[in-house]
């Protein structure tokens, strides 16, 4: 059984006078372990479905279903985790104290979970700033912090809104490699929200294509095992690489252009 399936998703936003068909009849399955990036013009629906995923919004029509439970209960924040542009770390509390927050929301923080911080903090190379504060941090650091704070709760699935965005790019493809490294050794599914068809590409097992508003699934991409198997840097570096980019280039402008 798939950890996640998306059943003909349809939604529309309505105003008092009209309304803006957002996305039309999309459906696709993820499985455990597996990452699917989420590629399309602006304004064609990629955050809706994100946040239609994490039961954040309902969809007009369709279902999601997650790990067998219904849309309504897909949005369980137990089940999955989010991260978004910005870190949204409290800057008043510690690294540690914000890696805590989950837990502590949830009512699950104990002794065992203080050890657990200790070691999620160790597993994204900050073992020692857990008494820090946010701004005594780079940006790739409180994006690390950021995704402790995620993979603390242990979600099914991690939903990733452009997390690299805001950074620059030598620490995006740095942190490109360590989510990517992290996510396989932890065996989590992961959906990505991206404008970066070369970050989709070396991240991704599949690359949903989305055609301009209404959003619907206009091409689905499989990206090549010897791809799969390289850290996202040297995927870049490979020769299939150029290829596959040209190819989804094509079909994107074909769409901004249509």
């Amino acid at each position: 059984m798939p950890l996640l399936t998306v059943n003909q998703v349809s939604h529309h936003y309505y105003s008092k006078t009209d309304y803006t068909k957002a996305l039309e009849n999309i459906s696709f399955t993820l499985d455990q372990g597996e990452f699917i990036s989420i590629l399309g013009p602006s304004g064609c629906g990629k955050t809706t479905l994100l946040s239609i995923v994490a039961g954040l919004i309902s969809p007009t029509r369709g279902e999601t279903i997650l790990d067998g439970d219904s849309d309504r209960k897909a949005g369980n924040k137990a089940h999955m985790g989010y991260m978004l542009q910005q870190d949204y770390l409290f800057p008043w509390k510690t690294i540690k104290e914000n890696v805590l927050l989950g837990p502590k929301i949830n009512k699950k923080h104990d002794a065992s979970m203080d050890q657990r911080a200790k070691k999620m903090l160790e597993e994204v190379g900050l073992q020692d700033i857990g008494d820090s504060y946010p701004d005594e941090l780079s940006g790739g650091m409180r994006q690390r912090a950021a995704l402790a704070r995620t993979l603390i709760t242990e979600p099914k699935l991690l939903l990733l809104d452009e997390p690299f965005s805001a950074l620059d790019f030598q620490t995006k493809l740095r942190l490109e490699d360590f989510v990517s490294q992290l996510l396989k050794q932890y065996n989590k599914a992961a959906l990505l929200v991206t404008h970066d068809i070369s970050e989709a590409i070396v991240m991704s097992d599949r690359i949903l294509l989305l055609k301009p508003r209404p959003g619907e699934i206009q091409e689905i991409f499989k990206m090549p095992g010897e791809l799969r198997n390289l850290p996202p840097f040297q995927a870049r570096q490979h020769p299939s690489f150029q290829e596959i980019f040209d190819e989804v280039w094509k079909e994107m402008s074909a769409l901004e252009t249509s």
